[in-house]
């Protein structure tokens, strides 16, 4: 099954929210040093991330994968992208706390995890297989690690002594 001109640029758009997220959270890494080396991490992995969906885009080209995005359509993944620059915008701006960070990278990881993006990928080439595992499989990584700072960061907050 050959590709349609959506599905390319859904695949396509895809890839690119995945350097986007990886930009943010290098962003992420100079405004808030505190994580310093998990956004580094998070960095990292969505390059790779953005190189395997590549990698999977080319496998469904060859028909060595079919690619079933379901209900999704561009425009959600566009709305995504959307979020991802205006929070880069406000990090920029220096408009957004520590805590929110972690918050909206906590959504992001959940979102992508939620839409089952990668489930949406059919194959029974191992090669495919593992991209598409890993990526799932780091994703839920992320959401874990983001959570458990997030958690930890709102322990503070919360922890604070009230100013009278």
């Amino acid at each position: 099954m050959v590709l349609k001109d959506y599905q390319e640029r859904l695949l396509d758009l895809l890839e690119q929210l995945e350097l986007d997220m990886s930009n943010l959270y290098k962003l992420f890494a100079e405004k808030f040093p505190k994580y310093a080396d998990l956004w580094a991490t998070l960095s990292e992995q969505e390059i790779l991330h953005a190189k395997w969906v590549k990698e999977l885009s080319d496998m469904a080209k060859d028909e060595k994968v079919v690619f079933d995005e379901k209900v999704t359509r561009t425009y959600t993944v566009k709305k995504v992208l959307e979020m991802i620059q205006d929070t880069y915008a406000k990090t920029q701006a220096n408009k957004i706390s520590l805590i929110t960070a972690l918050s909206i990278c906590r959504d992001f990881e959940q979102s992508i995890l939620e839409k089952e993006f990668y489930n949406y990928f059919i194959t029974k080439d191992p090669d495919a297989k593992v991209l598409i595992n890993q990526i799932r499989g780091d994703t839920l990584d992320h959401q874990i690690k983001v959570k458990k700072a997030w958690e930890e960061e709102r322990k503070v907050a919360f922890n604070m002594p009230r100013k009278v």
